[in-house]
């Protein structure tokens, strides 16, 4: 097989600082990206996780405010970005990785309340795709080739019971529509839909194990644990790969043989 080779090496992760898109910002380096930019609400979280990661020489990690939700501050972010990245060093990726989470269980979300409703899908759903389309344009405008990677959900597949999986349906859907034409203009889009894993947002799920992590089985996947944020991680390095250009559209289900969701 040949050598996989980041596409992008100027990245901008959404959710960099913390759970699985902390894990992607340390594989993105280990894979050759020179600077990267984590980018979410919490500005104190991202200046702590931006100690904590492994450079090599010449690499760099920045934080920058943001708020997925705020789109009419979206060009504001990419071009703050720019800036501190240095107008020589071309951005050329974009990961998103924020969410937040809804407990849709046992008709839960048909009475979902408005407040509820709109904050899944201003972040989950609205958010993600403006700042996915405003960031495709501003290759566009710059003429410079690159890749954006979606975290979507294995909830795309699930029944739509609750505001977070039908924004995680929409999602994925969007990434497969879109993905065909924006490679067109050289832009590499995909998404991955991760399984269950244990991260601050799914803090219940800690009593089970992740292979590495003691605990419970997790009997709802065919590898018996749940997915860890390291291995989406590697999945989007490929995407963001050379290899994955004949990908674009593409949504990876990345869930260990989840069983609730496909037939046997």
């Amino acid at each position: 097989m040949e050598n996989i080779k980041l596409r992008p090496h100027n990245i901008i992760v959404i959710g960099g600082g913390s759970g699985i898109g902390k894990a992607i910002t340390q594989r993105l380096l280990d894979n050759g990206a020179t600077n990267i930019v984590i980018a979410s609400r919490n500005l104190d979280k991202l200046k702590e996780a931006q100690k904590s990661f492994n450079l090599k020489e010449g690499q760099n990690v920045y934080s920058v405010a943001f708020d997925i939700t705020k789109v009419n501050s979206h060009l504001e972010m990419i071009n703050n970005a720019q800036k501190v990245i240095g107008i020589e060093n071309k951005l050329d990726g974009l990961v998103i990785s924020a969410g937040v989470n809804f407990d849709g269980s046992n008709w839960k979300g048909f009475n979902v309340s408005e407040a509820d409703w709109d904050r899944v899908m201003n972040t989950n759903l609205k958010g993600t795709f403006f700042i996915l389309r405003n960031f495709a344009n501003y290759l566009s405008e710059k003429q410079t080739k690159g890749n954006i990677c979606v975290i979507s959900s294995i909830s795309a597949h699930r029944d739509m019971l609750s505001p977070y999986q039908i924004a995680k349906h929409s999602l994925s859907r969007i990434v497969q529509a879109y993905g065909k034409h924006l490679c067109e203009r050289g832009v590499v889009l995909n998404c991955v839909e991760p399984g269950p894993i244990y991260t601050d947002m799914m803090k219940h799920l800690e009593k089970y194990t992740d292979g590495i992590r003691e605990g419970a089985p997790w009997n709802d996947a065919s590898i018996r644990r749940l997915v860890r944020p390291e291995e989406i991680a590697d999945v989007v390095c490929y995407l963001m790969s050379n290899l994955g250009e004949v990908l674009s559209g593409s949504c990876i289900v990345a869930a260990g043989g989840t069983k609730s969701i496909f037939p046997s």
